[in-house]
């Protein structure tokens, strides 16, 4: 298969930081013969997109960052909308509109079918739930361990400076979701959990403001907790949606997700700011955000609330 072959020849692995782009850049490093020290990790509000990405030259892996205009010959794989069409020097695999919904990690096992189970599972579960162990590619993988792992890969990427490396580490290194969770570093991405959630639970608190026909819950953190925080009022103040928005994840920016209402969330941001660019409006159909100027997002709330 191209894209096999592919994932095996490009210049380097350029992995999502949470548990299904960790699990699906484990898979790939592993069959590349690396350690999670070759991954290209990108920090806090950078992506891989864009004219003049925060990459090295050659070719690149892009796994589970979307599927938009990439600066760099090479492979996506992902599982959200694709938004943009290959150029002649890249292939994508996508798992948009399958069903039951394939993760990235799934996608990543198929190319290298001699990949762990396992691993599959943390990204299929991080992101589906146990509906991601009905996926083929997670047959046989140990539920309980993959359930207590999941939490902990994910915890890193929520702090501003969290051990996501070593995340990616375990997870390239360990035969099993046993052996992570027996290992001595494991320690670190409890620490990270337990200092998340205690934000998790400072800010959950905070009162929604209902306005005609959404729900704003506004709020100061530097922890990435936005989307947890909109899933939690999505349930509780249905139908209408909810934006949850962060003014302090990242200097000068407020960065938001939405979850509920109806319909296409994406398509309801971008007729209201059809103007914004950047980190706006991507993601999944029923879930997505941002990243706007304080400026650019009291202009989306006037004019959602028009």
């Amino acid at each position: 298969m191209r894209a096999a072959e592919l994932l095996l020849a490009v210049d380097v692995v350029v992995p999502h930081t949470d548990a299904d782009g960790l699990s699906s850049g484990a898979l790939a490093l592993r069959a590349r013969g690396e350690a999670a020290a070759d991954a290209v990790l990108l920090g806090r509000g950078l992506t891989p997109f864009g004219d003049d990405p925060p990459l090295p030259q050659g070719s690149a892996a892009v796994l589970d960052w979307g599927v938009r205009p990439l600066a760099r010959p090479g492979l996506l794989v992902d599982h959200h909308a694709p938004e943009a069409e290959p150029r002649a020097d890249q292939l994508v695999v996508s798992g948009y509109g399958e069903w039951p919904e394939t993760t990235t990690a799934a996608l990543v096992r198929r190319l290298v079918s001699e990949g762990p189970a396992w691993l599959a599972a943390v990204g299929a579960v991080g992101d589906l739930g146990d509906a991601g162990f009905v996926l083929p590619e997670c047959a046989g993988a140990p539920r309980t361990a993959v359930r207590r792992l999941v939490p902990l890969v994910n915890a890193p990427r929520r702090l501003p400076d969290g051990p996501v490396r070593e995340a990616l580490a375990l997870l390239v290194e360990s035969p099993s979701p046993g052996a992570a969770l027996a290992d001595a570093r494991v320690a670190l991405l409890e620490e990270a959990r337990t200092e998340w959630r205690a934000e998790l639970d400072r800010v959950r608190r905070t009162p929604p403001d209902v306005r005609n026909g959404f729900a704003l819950v506004r709020f100061s953190s530097r922890a990435q907790i936005h989307p947890l925080i909109a899933a939690q009022w999505e349930r509780r103040l249905a139908p209408r949606a909810v934006i949850a928005a962060n003014d302090d994840y990242l200097p000068g920016r407020v960065n938001f997700s939405v979850r509920g209402g109806a319909g296409d969330l994406r398509r309801w941001l971008r007729d209201a700011l059809p103007e914004a660019t950047g980190e706006f409006a991507h993601g999944h159909d029923r879930a997505t955000g941002g990243s706007l100027t304080p400026e650019d997002f009291e202009l989306l709330l006037v004019r959602l609330s028009s």
